[in-house]
């Protein structure tokens, strides 16, 4: 008789299980339960050595999908090659032993502040495993060999299905994407805008008008998408602070504008806001990222606008400290009938 059990809870409950076999499954002499490892299975959590006719899929701790299927494998291969004689024994090998999971229910009993969150926490490890346990083998035609994530698709051996290669090749231009392309930085720098800035800005004119420096602080203000059909996140952005001209004449001096990230095209776009200081309004530049050729540089986005009558390029530059901005620079570069100056804006966390 063959039996399979869905089981889907969010905690082991085996109650429904013959105490005898519940026995074997502990096979501890420790009465005191362990919620995390309540049986003593082999490595990867599918066999017990003391009752091979039963098996798990999925009873682990981890990521889980591609686990599972090659779990699945693993155990639908072990049961066809053994023999229907008492007693079933599993073949001696690591993978088939419980000696690992013995270890660490000790380990968690003496040592539980040093046990992780998952402690089957090598999820690639395991994938490998048990893809040389049921021979399937690892589809690395979109990868330099053996780089790139691991994933279920990877591992559907020489017989892989037209969808699994489609997710492959996704996969492989996503992460080309994004280590060529400038893929995903648009949105890591619209999250890393967020917050409070110092604001230095040194504006420098070619003409009769005067340049001067602005110093003060800007403030990136998250609010609900004002075109939620459209951009996923947006920013009320309010600067403030007191511009000196190189007359030495100095005065109060606050602008406004809008950004916006739109997730399907991966840009961050500013928009010039209405005279309540809060509407959208038209469009003022849009950032095209890209890598820099300079590696001690941050990562660059450059912009054009043209504002008739005049011309409006901008340059960016980004300098990340791990996953969060640690200062960023806005350039401008204007032209027109009446207009020929540039500006340089830094912005540091206070």
């Amino acid at each position: 008789m063959v039996g399979i059990i869905e089981a889907t809870g969010y905690k082991v409950d085996l109650g429904w299980l013959d105490t005898r076999v519940r026995d074997l499954l502990n096979d501890d002499n420790d009465a005191a339960p362990n919620m995390r490892i309540p049986y003593l299975l082999s490595r990867g959590s599918v066999l017990a050595s003391q009752v091979p006719t039963i098996g798990f899929v999925g009873f682990y701790e981890g990521p889980y999908w591609g686990v599972m299927e090659l779990q699945a494998q693993f155990l639908a291969q072990t049961w066809a090659q053994l023999k229907p004689t008492k007693p079933m024994d599993l073949p001696d090998r690591d993978v088939y032993k419980s000696d690992a999971t013995k270890q660490m229910r000790v380990a968690m009993k003496e040592k539980p502040l040093q046990i992780p969150q998952f402690w089957m926490a090598d999820y690639v490890g395991l994938m490998e495993e048990f893809a040389r346990e049921t021979k399937t083998t690892r589809d690395d035609s979109a990868f330099k060999g053996q780089t790139g994530p691991a994933f279920p698709s990877r591992y559907q051996g020489i017989e892989s299905s037209p969808e699994a290669k489609e997710v492959i090749k996704e996969v492989a231009d996503i992460i080309r994407a994004s280590n060529e392309d400038a893929r995903f930085v648009a949105a890591a720098v619209f999250t890393g805008m967020q917050g409070i800035w110092n604001l230095t800005r040194k504006i420098e004119s070619r003409t009769n008008t005067p340049g001067g420096t602005f110093t003060g602080t800007a403030h990136f203000h998250p609010r609900e998408p004002t075109s939620a059909a459209y951009y996923t996140a947006e920013y009320l952005y309010v600067e403030e602070g007191t511009f000196t001209m190189d007359t030495g004449l100095s005065f109060p001096a606050t602008r406004r504008y809008a950004y916006r990230y739109n997730e399907a095209a991966d840009k961050i776009t500013a928009w010039f806001v209405d005279e309540d200081n809060e509407t959208v309004s038209t469009l003022f530049n849009t950032w095209n990222f890209f890598a820099p050729q300079d590696k001690k540089r941050g990562w660059m986005a450059k912009g054009h606008h043209w504002c008739d009558p005049d011309t409006y390029r901008n340059t960016c530059e980004f300098r990340f400290r791990g996953a969060k901005i640690g200062r960023f620079m806005i350039q401008y570069q204007v032209e027109g009938p009446k207009k020929d100056y540039s500006h340089e804006s830094w912005y540091k966390r206070p």
